[in-house]
């Protein structure tokens, strides 16, 4: 997939009167923390779709738009299964990113999870059955980060956007900030334990990761420091889009984290399509 794609970065003191923000909307008293939950995930894991709908149950029952869930395929469940060529399994919904952050936070069992990319119970990597306490653990901090996506437009084959991060308070260390797009309700096979038969052919994936628009690990949006008050604007432009993808079910996810630790330390999400 290639794309034609314009970034920049620009730091800019006290951009809006106090009270203004969020694209001209009502900067809130404080700022919560949001949090992302990666399910590693692949569509020969029996188990993962379990773990799927207990992560929509969170979302849907307990955390809403402040839980942001994405579907990270990657791992010896998720490659094509042969025989290749007989319309099942033959898919492959793998990322280059999704594989380097299986394999840099040596997830070697499925389902599993990364909360924030954060340690609970001594471990980054969070079995489902652990999801929702990692999530209790973080979600709603205070945050000095205030994150947003400002607008996405679709042209025909190509998306851009504009993303801004405005700091409630200083923050010091290293933060790189990353984009993912996502495809929701992508319809394929998946073996799901709790089906029957266990072998599903129309299973609707959920909040697939489809590709990443500025890196693996994203562009650096703090180096050393930034005052309480300034506010970063980043713009990608004319991203190519895959004529595959269904882009009324695409969204982007925006997140925040720090480079020395790898902590997701804020994260907003925005649907292509209302």
């Amino acid at each position: 997939l290639t794309s034609a794609l314009i970034m920049g970065c620009d730091y800019v003191e006290d951009p809006t009167p106090p009270g203004t923000g969020n694209g001209g909307g009502p900067v809130p008293e404080g700022v919560t923390r949001k949090v992302l939950l990666e399910d590693i995930t692949g569509h020969r894991c029996n188990n993962c779709p379990r773990a799927a709908r207990i992560a929509q149950q969170l979302k849907d029952d307990l955390y809403g738009d402040d839980l942001v869930l994405v579907g990270v395929h990657a791992g010896s469940f998720s490659p094509p299964y042969p025989p290749i060529g007989d319309g099942q399994y033959d898919s492959d919904h793998r990322t280059p990113a999704g594989t380097d952050y299986q394999q840099t936070f040596q997830v070697t069992f499925f389902p599993a999870g990364l909360v924030n990319r954060t340690v609970y119970d001594g471990s980054v990597i969070v079995s489902e059955g652990s999801w929702g306490s990692a999530v209790a653990d973080v979600i709603g901090e205070p945050s000095p980060f205030e994150l947003w996506i400002d607008t996405i437009v679709v042209d025909g084959s190509s998306v851009s956007t504009v993303i801004k991060l405005h700091f409630v308070e200083a923050v010091s260390g290293d933060h790189n900030l990353v984009v993912y797009l996502t495809e929701d309700r992508v319809v394929d096979w998946q073996l799901d334990a709790e089906a029957t038969p266990p072998d599903v052919p129309n299973y609707e994936h959920p909040h697939m990761l489809r590709t990443n628009l500025n890196g693996t690990w994203g562009v650096p949006v703090i180096t050393g420091s930034v005052a309480a008050g300034d506010t970063v604007t980043l713009n990608y432009n004319d991203f190519a889009l895959n004529p595959s993808w269904n882009t009324a079910n695409c969204a982007l996810v925006a997140w925040v984290y720090n480079t020395a630790t790898d902590e997701v330390m804020q994260v907003e999400e925005r649907k292509f399509q209302p």
